[in-house]
């Protein structure tokens, strides 16, 4: 049984675990290497993931997925 991790911890791993094809454990496993991988890994993927959120968008003409609107 993995021991107890602090609430960040597990809310990263419980939001992890929401992707398609995570499980818990694989989720788990994801979220401890990202932060032992932080400089190399975590950080960039936090900031592409904050410029995902600002600049793209889901067309709403036809349902693509691009950074204008409508595509």
């Amino acid at each position: 049984m993995p021991a107890a991790a602090g609430p960040e911890i597990e809310r990263l791993i419980q939001l992890l675990a929401r992707l398609p094809g995570l499980g818990p454990r694989s989720a788990r496993r994801a979220a401890l290497f990202l932060i032992k991988k932080r400089e190399m890994l975590m950080t960039p993927l936090a900031a592409a993931l904050q410029t995902a959120l600002e600049k793209i968008e889901v067309c709403r003409i036809c349902g693509n997925i691009d950074s204008q609107n409508p595509c």
